[in-house]
């Protein structure tokens, strides 16, 4: 339980309005040239931490750590414990955020922009998760009382 804990708990805690500003200002970053490929980085459950991208690419980190004004802010390297620290990102998030499997060890930068936007602010994608659940249980309620 307490490892479960400490993959949702922030690396540190950072208001909530720099969290947002840094957060977009990420996503904005990739959002200038969405179609670049950026390489994922391995989940930190199965030592992402230790290794670089699973390919030659660009991560995501790397193209924050490669804009002055975040690094000026105080994004201290490109490691993801620095990035976690500097986002106030929990394991879970930056996971959803930079990491890929084997199968996929690329991603279009728009996805991973929409991916930051998802996490800063998660309200559509709850949204829409309960939206296709509700649809579900309208589908059982009709095919239950069909049969």
């Amino acid at each position: 339980m307490q490892a479960l804990t400490r993959r949702w708990a922030p690396a540190r805690t950072i208001p909530a309005r720099d969290r947002q500003h840094r957060l977009l200002r990420w996503a904005t970053l990739l959002e200038r040239n969405p179609h670049q490929i950026i390489g994922l980085l391995p989940p930190s459950w199965a030592g992402g931490d230790a290794r670089g991208p699973m390919i030659d690419r660009p991560s995501a980190i790397d193209v924050a750590w490669d804009d002055v004004v975040l690094r000026v802010m105080g994004l201290a390297g490109r490691s993801r414990r620095e990035a976690k620290a500097f986002f106030g990102l929990s394991d879970a998030e930056l996971d959803r955020i930079v990491a890929g499997s084997w199968r996929c060890p690329i991603r279009p930068a728009w996805q991973v922009a929409a991916r930051i936007r998802n996490v800063e602010c998660p309200r559509l994608e709850n949204a829409i998760v309960g939206s296709v659940l509700a649809l579900i249980l309208v589908f059982c309620a009709i095919f239950y009382w069909i049969i």
